[in-house]
């Protein structure tokens, strides 16, 4: 079976009539690409928690639910692509890796490959100047039987990977291969490539709307059901499902609030229910010297790295999630621009500090371990008591 993982892709939009009369030659990847023997991706890039059983589904995300199950069956009603849209935190991303999880389980001998939209952009701008390396990893890209993309909104900053895009969906379209991606809205290049190329009663598009009372009451009982949290009554579960409404991420974030009562020795009542609800954030004030440098310097001791190795573009998950960390507790404890914290890690351009704040809070869906860490830095930078 073929994945792809953590992988630097490196492509650009070299001219076709070059790009043809190149010489089939073996051709050294970048390093950072893992490759099988024969040329395609080996690792997959899915979150393999991301599943399709602990999706929760309801009316609000039904359609998107069904596109992909289409596309997991290869069934003759999917259509590619597939974009499935919508607003923050309602679980976009999660359907995304549960549709690649889900489709090579099913299709051993298929090549599947997640990317977000951040990275694709980054690499393939990358190779501009390497024909060989564009070459090797546009053929590469070629022999995927279902690429994801996420955050495909990201895609309008830049032509030239606009115009990659597009030559990849037309090659994918005719070798009825599957493309699915996500996003908060869909991007004017591409939504003007689809009015040309669908007809009007054929639309990619599918929708995830804010979940419904019943459906944030499943998800909350899911989540503690996998937290394996013991015992809530069903009176506060309504209730927290009663006062938010706007996205899954406002339920993880007060299921998390309710734990810390729990350890603090709180009854799950409906009073502290409304008292975590009202009070979202934690209760501290970050001082008003906490600067990016502090919160860098702190993230870099906690994880046993060095600061350079923290503000480095150094890819290997020991270092790329402390980096995400800090960006993220930047964002949170001071009052710096998404810009000037890409500027103080060496980046012109904030999309890497959006993907990195879309990242940790993925991440804090998940893991626990992760939540417990985040707060004793936040601890240690505004001297208050983790909880």
């Amino acid at each position: 079976m073929k994945h792809w993982d953590e992988v630097n892709i490196n492509t650009s939009s070299q001219t076709k009539s070059f790009i043809q009369h190149q010489k089939p030659e073996p051709v050294k990847l970048p390093s950072g690409v893992p490759t099988s023997a024969s040329g395609t991706p080996s690792n997959s890039g899915l979150n393999p928690a991301l599943t399709i059983e602990r999706f929760v589904v309801g009316e609000s995300n039904r359609t998107a639910y069904q596109a992909a199950m289409d596309t997991i069956n290869h069934s003759g009603e999917a259509e590619s692509p597939v974009i499935i849209y919508g607003g923050v935190g309602l679980g976009k991303t999660h359907l995304l890796h549960a549709i690649g999880n889900q489709f090579r389980e099913k299709h051993l001998d298929k090549t599947v490959f997640c990317v977000s939209s951040e990275r694709f952009i980054h690499e393939w701008i990358q190779s501009i100047a390497h024909p060989q390396k564009y070459s090797a990893l546009q053929r590469q890209y070629h022999n995927i039987e279902l690429l994801l993309i996420d955050d495909l909104q990201f895609l309008t900053q830049e032509k030239r990977i606009q115009e990659e895009f597009v030559d990849l969906l037309n090659h994918l379209t005719r070798q009825n291969r599957r493309l699915v991606c996500t996003c908060d809205r869909l991007p004017n290049f591409l939504e003007s490539y689809l009015a040309t190329t669908n007809s009007p009663n054929s639309s990619p598009m599918v929708q995830i709307h804010p979940p419904e009372f019943d459906l944030r009451v499943s998800i909350l009982k899911q989540k503690l059901q996998e937290r394996n949290w013991g015992p809530v009554p069903v009176k506060v579960v309504r209730y927290i499902a009663k006062h938010l409404t706007q996205h899954i991420r406002e339920l993880e974030g007060c299921l998390n609030r309710l734990m810390a009562e729990a350890r603090l020795g709180s009854d799950l009542n409906l009073e502290v229910a409304s008292r975590v609800i009202q009070g979202g954030q934690p209760d501290f004030i970050p001082p008003s010297n906490l600067s990016l440098e502090m919160i860098q310097d702190a993230v870099a001791r906690y994880f046993h790295i060095t600061l350079s190795d923290l503000c480095s573009r150094k890819r290997g998950k020991r270092y790329a999630l402390p980096r995400q960390i800090a960006m993220y507790l930047a964002r949170q404890l001071t009052t710096l621009s998404l810009r000037q914290i890409g500027q103080g890690f060496g980046y012109s351009h904030h999309t890497t500090v959006v993907h990195s704040l879309q990242r940790v809070e993925s991440l804090l869906q998940e893991d626990l371990v992760l939540s417990q860490s985040i707060a004793a830095l936040q601890a240690e930078l505004t001297h208050t008591v983790p909880y």
